[in-house]
């Protein structure tokens, strides 16, 4: 084969390479999540899906992606973003007095909410680790 017939598969094979990192780059950054439960209700209604943008920039009030947490031991101080996903508000920042609780939010955590007090959140598990939080949503669909 001569160089010109080499590289036409060369392109392609670097086409589909940089297509192939595209996806993994925007699969680190963005989500798309089905909403489980009536825990958000009435703002988000179970089997909506929300896309949720990953950044580090979390205000109290944004509804937010976070990692659930273990059923028995909750959010554990390593635990990284990944899913099963839940949705929540945050209710506290770092500092800020823990509604319904005594004390003040740890530092490097955020206390989180549902819109309907029916569901589980940090009321029962504690307050989330930032390290959960994958990130704020976006939009609804």
């Amino acid at each position: 084969m001569t160089s010109s017939e080499w590289l036409i598969p060369l392109l392609l094979l670097a086409a589909v390479a940089l297509l192939a990192e595209s996806v993994r780059q925007l699969r680190r950054r963005w989500v798309l999540v089905k909403v489980v439960g009536d825990s958000m209700e009435p703002a988000l209604r179970e089997g909506s899906e929300v896309l949720a943008k990953r950044t580090k920039r979390i205000a109290v009030g944004d509804v937010v992606v976070l990692a659930a947490p273990d059923p028995e031991l909750g959010w554990a101080e390593t635990i990284r973003a990944r899913g099963p996903w839940w949705v929540k508000r945050v209710a506290a920042a770092p500092g800020d007095p823990m509604p319904g609780a005594s004390g003040t939010v740890p530092p490097g955590h955020w206390f989180v909410l549902g819109d309907n007090p029916t569901g589980a959140d940090s009321r029962r598990h504690g307050p989330v680790p930032a390290s959960a939080v994958f990130g704020t949503v976006i939009r609804e669909f």
